[in-house]
């Protein structure tokens, strides 16, 4: 008896793709999409969630980069907004409605936003989506073979067999994709676009996403390379029956299943990875003829589109023709000057390079000094003056107070240990966090530590942490200088 499926819909909230609607203001949907990703990507690697104050700052921040129809549209939803923050209340209040994010309030009345489960999935496969990323097949079946093929001592044959099946599953399935995209791009070079679309789609659409993914099939993840040794060890165990029960209860304590329910999925395992490796000449010509059939059929529309962009040729002397009558007609005895003419290369007189010259001792390398150009003070100091205006333009107070207010995550004091990666890599985003430490907009401070300095990446500093400070005690700065 089948088990009986459930309904992915009967799970998802029934107002999650609300926000996506097409009615009444339409555009903003890819403004909801926008925002979603943004926060997805601030959620993905945080350990502590995120805070209500750091997903306003990151809509504000788009709000603020995004055109004033967005914040018309708002106004039009929402009369009562005033404000980005008031804008970014309010599409948060409706993502949190529509259900792709959930509100978590701790003892301390600080709100922490979430994103559940499904909005993980979801939103991993919209930003792949986003990215157009191209299919990579590289070292899935070879990683495929390693597991099989390993004979070490600490080899683990239930977790080698479920971790082969997984990389095959995918090599299926991103071959089958790959087919029935070859078809789409068929489809789309043979609708009727012109020259320069043509073009585009097989240099930059075609080459680029589909490209690397049939290299990497015929190159180095070509099946040929993995599959007899694949198949021969798992038709061994097949035939092993000490090898099955000591498989079978392995994967019977990593999984809880009963011994027998292991077995008949080692079973079904080995005999899904042999039956797709074996099935696969098929589905691999299959791409190979589809891809020699768009090359074929994309360059074909290319020259056709190019030798008949104005008429066959016959119709182009025809044109040609009448056009000189008509010349002839108006009195006309030369041809007019935007007339192309024959290409024909000008002809030159003899000179003293037309004739065959001896070879020449090239004369010795004389080094020339080099000379450093002298700026004007004036222009110095206004090149000084743009410059530091650049800069501060690009690195603002703002920017730097809600970046480090992002990292808090709640805490009150954070240790330069336990500063994100991403910062300390990035060497001028950690100066400045140092330097706006003693800025009075900001609501951080910097506090040295004693000790050994400390080593970030390829260099030393002294060890300090930040202080989040609050309103009452703003004299922390002064005593947090480094």
């Amino acid at each position: 008896m089948t088990a009986k499926t459930t309904n992915p819909f009967d799970i998802l909230p029934a107002n999650l793709f609300n926000v996506f609607s097409t009615q009444g203001h339409g555009s903003l949907q890819r403004h909801y999409m926008a925002i979603l990703l943004r926060i997805y990507e601030l959620a993905e690697f945080n350990r502590f969630g995120l805070t209500r104050e750091m997903v306003v700052a990151e809509i504000v921040d788009y709000l603020q980069a995004a055109d004033q129809e967005v914040l018309s549209e708002i106004e039009a939803e929402d009369e009562s907004a005033v404000g980005e923050r008031d804008y970014a209340g309010y599409l948060l209040r409706r993502l949190v409605e529509a259900g792709w994010l959930e509100r978590e309030q701790s003892a301390d009345y600080t709100e922490t936003i979430i994103l559940p489960d499904y909005a993980f999935t979801l939103l991993e496969a919209l930003r792949a989506i986003q990215e157009q990323k191209p299919k990579e097949f590289t070292g899935q079946i070879y990683a495929a073979h390693q597991l099989l093929t390993n004979e070490s001592e600490d080899f683990s044959p239930a977790l080698a067999l479920t971790q082969a099946y997984e990389n095959v599953r995918q090599v299926v399935r991103g071959l089958n994709e790959l087919n029935q995209n070859i078809r789409r791009y068929t489809e789309r070079a043979t609708c009727g676009l012109d020259v320069a679309a043509l073009l585009r789609l097989q240099y930059d659409d075609y080459a680029q996403v589909l490209g690397p993914a049939y290299h990497a099939l015929k190159t180095s993840d070509h099946v040929s390379r993995y599959r007899h040794d694949i198949v021969a060890r798992l038709q061994a165990w097949q035939m092993d029956e000490e090898w099955l029960d000591r498989t079978a209860d392995e994967l019977a304590v990593q999984g809880r299943r009963s011994p027998a329910q292991a077995a008949e999925e080692i079973g079904h395992v080995a005999r899904f990875v042999v039956h797709q490796l074996e099935g696969l000449d098929p589905l691999l010509e299959e791409i190979d003829r589809r891809h020699a059939q768009y090359l074929r059929t994309s360059l074909r529309q290319i020259r056709y589109q190019l030798v008949n962009a104005e008429g066959s040729l016959r119709e182009r002397l025809v044109a040609l023709g009448r056009g000189l009558a008509a010349l002839l007609g108006d009195g006309e005895r030369w041809l007019p000057d935007e007339m192309p003419t024959l290409q024909a290369q000008p002809l030159r007189q003899p000179d003293a390079n037309s004739f065959y010259t001896l070879p020449q001792r090239q004369a010795p390398l004389m080094s020339q000094p080099v000379l450093t150009p002298i700026i004007d003070p004036a222009d110095e100091a206004s090149l000084r003056e743009l410059t530091l205006r650049e800069i501060g333009l690009a690195i603002t107070p703002d920017k730097v107070n809600r970046y480090v207010k992002a990292m808090f995550n709640g805490h009150r004091v954070l240790h330069v240990s336990d500063l994100p990666a991403g910062l300390l890599d990035d060497l001028p985003w950690l100066i400045y966090t140092i330097a706006y430490g003693n800025h009075p907009d900001v609501d951080y401070g910097v506090e040295p530590l004693p000790g050994d300095p400390v080593v970030v990446g390829s260099y030393r500093i002294m060890p300090f942490q930040l202080v989040k400070l609050s309103a009452v005690a703003p004299d922390i700065k002064a005593a947090g200088k480094l």
